[in-house]
């Protein structure tokens, strides 16, 4: 919540909360200083963060920032004109009934992906210690039911094959993480062997995709079956998405657009950007999709062998861009 001093609340809602000058902003600010979009307050994984979008700095708990920053209960937040006290009272979202997982290691116990992410390392605040592991390892991650592991230190294999580090590796049931001397498998919390796939179902993936145009990136909220999903995205990340979901003439969205074209439209002046700057593109885009609760390396999809990307979106699905 962002509360008015003897003034209004405005719940933090999955597409965030955007502050500016400009008329259709969720908070308006009068100040002429301010800009026309000046501020997002969004929830991600980790939490509560405002993005700074504006040409001036946001202030908060009287130090100036024009980096994103997490946002603790009980900070203040201010632009010229207004101030807004930080109120955060949900926790981290539960992994229930069909969504939950369960770890099962080889040497013995057994434990539940109990909030998305699930840290294991062998740091005093991660959610399963490992004594003598480094901290933070390993993060799970669950999203439209599925679960992706991202290595974060050192190596790890799934299914006896390297997991490289950064990347979100989707993970299925009767899987197996080994880890430092450590080999879990996978379960589904409610003892169904089946693997889950739930972005597999058409009826899964986004009927709609809302794009909003920001001074830094943009927003898109993504419509599902179970509600909307909203994202924020930086700079070339929403390049990107802009590519993947407004391609040029002579591609519709669902489809693969060749790496040329994405090249064109995301690095407009150097065409010589390789595939693996695209790669890590695409990862760090899929992260914020799963960080917003999409299963993000199921709905960016690269082609066979590389050469083309593409957004997997429901049948007939619409795609507007808000100007």
């Amino acid at each position: 919540m962002l509360v008015i001093p003897d003034g209004p609340s405005r719940r933090v809602g999955p597409s965030g909360v955007l502050i500016g000058r400009q008329k259709d902003c969720d908070i308006v600010a009068l100040d002429p200083s301010v800009s026309r979009r000046h501020a997002l307050v969004r929830i991600t994984a980790e939490g509560a963060e405002v993005v700074p979008l504006g040409r001036e700095p946001f202030t908060l708990n009287g130090k100036p920032s024009d980096k994103p920053q997490h946002l603790a209960d009980g900070d203040v937040l201010a632009i010229p004109g207004l101030t807004l006290a930080v109120q955060i009272e949900a926790a981290s979202a539960k992994v229930e009934g069909p969504g939950g997982y369960v770890l099962e290691r080889a040497r013995g116990g057994s434990f539940g992906v109990a909030h998305t992410p699930f840290v294991i390392g062998g740091g005093a605040t991660d959610d399963l210690i490992v004594k003598k592991w480094p901290e933070a390892v390993l993060q799970l991650h669950v999203a439209q039911g599925e679960l992706f592991v991202e290595l974060r230190e050192g190596t790890a294999e799934h299914n006896g094959e390297l997991i490289e580090p950064g990347v979100l590796e989707p993970l299925m049931v009767d899987d197996t993480l080994t880890c430092l001397g450590e080999t879990f498998k996978i379960h589904h919390a409610s003892g169904r062997d089946a693997a889950t796939t739930a972005v597999s179902s058409r009826s899964d993936l986004p009927v709609r995709a809302e794009v909003e145009l920001l001074p830094r990136g943009g927003r898109v909220v993504f419509t599902l079956a179970v509600g909307d999903r909203a994202v924020y995205l930086s700079d070339r990340r929403f390049d990107l998405m802009m590519a993947l979901l407004k391609p040029p003439e002579g591609y519709v969205a669902g489809e693969f657009i060749p790496d040329d074209t994405v090249r064109s439209i995301v690095w407009p002046r150097n065409p010589a950007v390789s595939r693996p700057e695209i790669n890590m593109l695409i990862s760090r885009c899929r992260k914020d999709l799963v960080d917003a609760g999409l299963a993000g390396p199921r709905l960016i999809e690269r082609a066979p062998g590389g050469g083309g990307t593409r957004i997997t979106l429901a049948r007939n699905a619409i795609v507007v861009v808000k100007q």
